[in-house]
């Protein structure tokens, strides 16, 4: 496998639309990145910058210490999984994962070789005679990836490749994907707009919105440690629950609520006393008990914990405990928050 450099990558279309703006990371030899962020965020395009299916604009892209910014896709030696599978329906799953190797008219031993290797990883062995069309959505994908297996590249990318499939064929892919990372030492650049698939996934994630790289780090240090709003509204589900707060002497002060600061909470608002910044608190971080009232709008029992829904006075605020809970419809529950976020409001950065 190959590290791999994104340097100062832009994108600007003939009509002067710019979709990326200065791109800046390295990837480690068999690191798993994941590019996250809504739609429209940027993702997608950088990782066809990468694979040479959109003109890289501005920047280096360099793989192996190599500068391939100029090179066609076909000499960049990376192997891309598609979203919508991209098989080729008239063959069977085993030409379709040889078919790259026999346009490069490699040894059909070793083309046989690489493509049983491949089909032992990915449990496809039974499905080798079959067409596309005969398979499930997972196992379709998994041909997918046992075609770019056996090209043996130097990048591995994948365009949001498990859009398409069911919520349990989502996540027994994702372990999947996985366990391949493990065994092959891959290095892996993967977009999706699924944050649980990022989470999952990534030794490392990149959070994009509208073309700009908000904060880059491992999943728990963008969970735990947001550098700006919009990460702490995107990662996490059930989201952030977001309050405007007034900070005043060891308090935050809301329209409908007062909560004490802790001492280091006190010491790091110190510049902002007197003035509104943004709270956040996550679901998980509001706990039973304490001085603030949440009226009960609905209660969503998940097993092992419980989603209650309702609201704060006219803020609407979402909590997540860990018992089973038989709230109803009108019912006003006592919470208190066990840790909290700040934000600055005009540059809506973490305030650290």
């Amino acid at each position: 496998m190959s590290d791999l450099k994104l340097q100062h990558l832009e994108k600007i279309y003939d009509n002067k639309v710019q979709a990326v703006y200065d791109f800046d990371l390295e990837i480690d030899d068999g690191e798993l990145i994941v590019l996250v962020g809504p739609s429209g965020c940027g993702k997608s395009t950088t990782l066809r910058m990468v694979a040479g299916l959109e003109d890289i604009s501005k920047g280096n892209l360099i793989i192996d210490g190599k500068d391939v910014t100029q090179m066609p896709p076909k000499d960049r030696d990376i192997a891309m999984v598609f979203q919508n599978y991209a098989l080729y329906g008239h063959m069977t799953v085993y030409e379709n994962m040889a078919f790259s190797l026999m346009l490069r008219k490699q040894n059909k031993n070793e083309i046989h070789q690489k493509v049983m290797a491949a089909a032992e990883i990915l449990d496809l062995t039974s499905q080798l005679n079959k067409k596309p069309g005969q398979l499930s959505g997972g196992q379709r994908q998994r041909v997918a990836m046992g075609r770019a297996i056996v090209r043996t590249p130097k990048v591995f990318l994948f365009d949001e490749p498990l859009s398409n499939l069911d919520a349990k064929l989502r996540s027994a892919t994702r372990r999947e994907i996985l366990l391949l990372h493990k065994r092959l030492h891959a290095t892996m650049l993967y977009v999706t707009h699924d944050q649980t698939e990022a989470l999952t996934l990534a030794d490392r994630i990149v959070c994009m919105s509208m073309g700009h790289v908000q904060q880059i780090g491992t999943p728990l240090e963008l969970y735990d440690t947001p550098a700006n709003l919009f990460v702490a509204g995107f990662i996490g589900l059930p989201p952030m629950n977001l309050f405007d707060v007034e900070i005043r002497d060891g308090h935050a002060v809301c329209a409908d609520f007062i909560t004490d600061l802790t001492p280091e909470e006190t010491r790091i608002l110190s510049p902002y006393n007197g003035k509104t910044v943004t709270m956040g608190v996550r679901p998980e971080n509001v706990v039973l008990g304490g001085a603030i009232n949440v009226d009960v709008s609905s209660n969503e029992n998940l097993g092992q914990n419980t989603l209650v829904n309702g609201s704060v006075g006219k803020h609407r605020i979402t909590c997540k405990f860990r018992d089973w809970c038989n709230y109803r419809y009108g019912d006003t529950v006592q919470v208190s928050f066990n840790k909290k976020h700040f934000f600055d409001k005009d540059t809506t950065n973490a305030i650290r």
